[in-house]
């Protein structure tokens, strides 16, 4: 997942180059299927196009040892102002990492039946491992509409909890923080991007999930009449 990937460590050349081609696909898809933008997705969309434009007149070692020097300088504390992409950071009264977000989270994902993968070395509460969470919630959901509706309106109950409970309570304040920390460019096109994602995926489920109510109300009224009729 794009956004998931830009924010769990360093970016290396080839990553750069898969960034170009999966956010290029992402707004295609998303144009195509007419999903409801936000400001926040058309100011990030415009910033990703300009540092597309610019990577191409620049050495790739130049730019990617120029965006390690930035993640470090955001998310490593090596900068004068530090953004962190942990929940506990932004829930808890202390401020500090490990608190009792980090323990929630972990709980929602053994509950699941999901775990980490090995590849992620971050805190369970990282943003970065959040949004892959949800990401395989989603597969899961398309898997099981294929089949068994009313698994996938758990799945989608399942994603929309974790929007409500996590990270619409601490994300837009780490995208504001973002937005304000980092310079023009590629990591604020990355936080324009998920404040305005979290929002749509947000409505995309909720009315997903009463469409699905909905075809299940009037399949049980169907049933119920044609054994009448019997």
């Amino acid at each position: 997942m794009l956004l998931s990937r830009a924010f769990s460590r360093e970016l290396d050349q080839d990553a750069v180059k898969g960034m170009e081609q999966v956010s290029k696909s992402l707004m295609e898809i998303w144009e195509i299927l007419q999903i409801p933008s936000s400001p926040d997705v058309q100011a990030g969309k415009t910033l990703l196009e300009s540092f597309f434009a610019e990577l191409g007149q620049e050495s790739a070692d130049e730019e990617v040892e120029r965006l390690a020097a930035e993640y470090a300088s955001l998310f490593l504390g090596v900068g004068s102002k530090t953004v962190s992409p942990c929940e506990s950071v932004y829930r808890s009264n202390s401020g500090m990492l490990y608190q009792s977000a980090l323990f929630e989270v972990q709980r929602v994902y053994s509950e699941s039946g999901m775990a980490k993968n090995d590849q992620y070395s971050e805190s369970d509460d990282h943003i970065s491992v959040e949004l892959m969470y949800m990401a395989g919630l989603c597969e899961m959901t398309q898997e099981a509409g294929k089949t068994d509706k009313r698994q996938a309106l758990q799945y989608l109950g399942l994603q929309q909890k974790f929007l409500q409970d996590h990270l619409l309570q601490w994300v837009p304040r780490f995208c504001h923080d973002l937005i304000d920390t980092a310079p023009p460019g590629f990591y604020r096109a990355m936080a324009y991007l998920l404040k305005g994602y979290t929002q749509i995926d947000s409505s995309l489920i909720e009315s997903t999930v009463q469409e699905l109510n909905q075809k299940q109300i009037v399949k049980k009224g169907r049933k119920k009449t044609t054994s009448n009729r019997s």
